[in-house]
């Protein structure tokens, strides 16, 4: 599974992914993964979300090719950059 895969691929770097992978069986357990992310500082889990972000795609890509990558991933990629505006906590 791809999901699992990335998740393995990008632990070496980010170890407390770690144990998100070693839990994960045959479904995407996406409260494992939010809960570790959550106990990590902003930069961290910013860090590790695009490095995870960027090897799903490119695994995919590697499965699949670019076109089809593109196609799959359209939406997704919509519904991220459209979600809510981060809060502004400036006084």
């Amino acid at each position: 599974m791809l999901f699992r895969r990335s998740l393995h691929l990008v632990a070496p770097t980010h170890p407390w992914l770690g144990s998100v992978h070693e839990g994960i069986q045959a479904t995407v357990d996406l409260e494992a993964l939010e809960a570790a992310f959550v106990q990590q500082s902003s930069a961290d889990a910013a860090a590790a979300g695009g490095a995870f972000l960027q090897t799903f795609y490119e695994l995919l890509t590697s499965l699949v090719g670019p076109s089809l990558t593109e196609r799959l991933l359209r939406p997704v990629w919509a519904s991220f950059s459209s979600g809510p505006p981060a809060q502004d906590i400036s006084p």
